[in-house]
């Protein structure tokens, strides 16, 4: 399978953790949960770890909640809520997908 050994997510500010969840969900499913705890931050990049946590084959997305993301400015981040914003599908063991990117949304 030639799924990455990491989420990865690109902000076009630098960010800091807040508070909240980051939310995987397979089939329309809640597959897996990760907190600020098991997220990385350095400069507009956060990363988490999920090596071997993914099995084959399946729709994916994820979203987290606002406030998780806040730019160095204290600009809260709004999250993702929805299937089709960050999705990804695993067929027959291939990946395909991208690294999420995104604008920097604030109210």
């Amino acid at each position: 399978m030639n799924f990455p050994n990491e989420i990865i997510g690109t902000f076009n500010r630098n960010i800091t953790l807040g508070i909240g969840t980051l939310k995987v969900f397979k089939d329309n499913t809640l597959f897996l949960t990760f907190t600020e705890q098991d997220i990385e931050v350095e400069d507009n990049v956060f990363t988490i770890d999920i090596t071997n946590l993914f099995p084959d084959n399946g729709e994916y997305y994820i979203n987290f909640t606002t406030g998780l993301f806040i730019s160095i400015f204290g600009e809260v981040y709004q999250g993702i809520n929805n299937t089709t914003d960050w999705a990804f599908i695993i067929t027959d063991g291939e990946y395909d997908g991208t690294e999420y990117s995104n604008e920097y949304l604030i109210n």
